[in-house]
């Protein structure tokens, strides 16, 4: 695995992701800019503002390349925000719910966590119209993010305060299967500082180990392949599956882009 670059910011990294040719980054920041660049050879490319969103560390942002759309989510106002890649803003959907992670399902709808809910809700990426509820247990307290594995599993990631740090399968009636991690630790094996995660085709799932510094790669089974040292808290991931290219949103600000 290679570092192909490395972009430099000054605010958190809330939103990452790619859509067609153009690499999209969100910062925590009082203007709510999403700066674009060429994700071929990432010069910057223009900027906009998402109107109505309010400064949150929990945002996130996700596209569908099949509607040409971006998503954010707004726990402050419990909506979703969907936009045009020029910033124009199409829809405006009001949830019941603060939603925070946000993924996209293979049949290509908004999978979103409510952690305060404990529930994952799937919405039709073009309505918006919620197509199924999944509730959780209840002693996952601390949900971070969730990606839908097939049309009955989902990976998730979540903390407990100091006592639990892990991955796992859950199914749609929210009862966990197989899981990696638990107690917090600096030990190769364990997990320490969950948030963000993102998979490739074949369903390898790459981790955001904030503590430290690095980025977890697990089979679909959940057993370590590798991890990815980095200089910094990885705090948002985005895989582009057509280029293999993982792009880290960083703490700082930076986004380091990761050839795999």
């Amino acid at each position: 695995m290679t570092v192909v670059k490395t972009l430099s910011g000054c605010d958190a990294v809330i939103g990452l992701t790619c859509l067609g040719d153009e690499l999209f980054i969100l910062h925590e920041r009082d203007d709510n800019q999403v700066e674009v660049y060429s994700a071929e050879t990432y010069p910057a490319l223009r900027q906009f503002t998402v109107h109505g969103l309010v400064k949150h560390f929990f945002h996130d942002m996700i596209s569908c390349a099949q509607l040409n759309c971006l998503y954010i989510s707004d726990p402050d106002n419990s909506c979703i925000h969907k936009s045009k890649p020029s910033g124009e803003v199409i829809a405006k959907w009001p949830l019941s719910a603060a939603p925070y992670g946000l993924s996209l399902t293979p049949s290509n709808n908004i999978l979103v966590i409510c952690p305060d809910s404990c529930k994952l809700l799937e919405l039709c990426s073009e309505s918006g119209k919620c197509i199924r509820q999944v509730q959780l247990q209840s002693d996952i307290r601390y949900l971070m993010h969730a990606i839908q594995l097939t049309a009955q599993y989902y990976f998730l990631s979540y903390t407990d305060g100091d006592k639990l740090a892990r991955v796992c399968v859950v199914d749609v009636d929210g009862q966990v299967s197989p899981s990696y991690g638990r107690h917090p630790g600096f030990d190769v094996t364990q997990l320490n500082g969950l948030y963000h995660m993102t998979t490739d085709q074949h369903n390898f799932i790459f981790v955001g180990d904030i503590e430290k510094h690095r980025v977890v790669l697990l089979s679909p089974s959940l057993e370590l392949v590798r991890h990815i040292d980095l200089q910094q808290e990885p705090i948002k991931l985005y895989l582009d599956r057509v280029t293999r290219r993982l792009y880290v949103g960083h703490q700082s600000g930076d986004v380091t882009i990761i050839q795999v």
